[in-house]
């Protein structure tokens, strides 16, 4: 079991996810900070943490959810999550490759998002393309020069790989 709730006064939007042992643990903290690729690469593992004014508002808020008494937080960590800009995944072929996939991105909802993402790129990888869901959102190609010279109809043909590709056996 768990509850998803809305956006609140402390600008949380709490995940809460009791355990069989008692335990209970909360996510969505908000507040996050979104880091460029050189940021990331300049962070070390143990200079991840938890912003203590964030742990703050999400024990008031799950305070205000329960009646549990003390809401206070006995473990606070922080994560890298991976969220393109627009926050919506990265389905589809690798620019520049015949046969390279992205399936990322998902952010907090990759266990969700799992079902649909494994047949939609199933699909692409076996038949040239996905019929179960439109992929076009989801392009990968769209933070790049490549996207935009798509959208503008000027792509680079010799790179682009469909089911016309594959060879006799499923494979490009």
């Amino acid at each position: 079991a768990a509850l998803f709730c809305a956006g609140d006064a402390n600008d949380c939007h709490l995940e809460v996810y009791p355990r069989p042992n008692g335990d209970v643990y909360i996510c969505g903290i908000g507040g996050n900070d979104y880091l460029n690729a050189g940021q990331i690469k300049e962070l070390a593992p143990q200079d991840v943490k938890a912003n203590p004014d964030r742990v703050t508002a999400a024990e008031a808020s799950f305070g205000d959810l329960c009646s549990m008494g003390d809401c206070k937080v006995d473990i606070a960590q922080a994560c890298l999550r991976p969220c393109p800009p627009d926050a919506l995944p990265m389905l589809g072929r690798m620019p520049k490759c015949s046969n390279a996939f992205l399936a990322t991105g998902h952010n907090c909802w990759g266990i969700l998002w799992a079902p649909i993402t494994g047949k939609a790129i199933s699909e692409l990888i076996l038949d040239g393309d996905a019929t179960c869901v439109d992929l076009t959102a989801f392009d990968p190609c769209r933070f790049s020069n490549i996207g935009k010279e798509k959208a503008e109809g000027k792509e680079d043909r010799r790179w682009r790989s469909s089911g016309h590709d594959h060879d006799g056996n499923g494979l490009l």
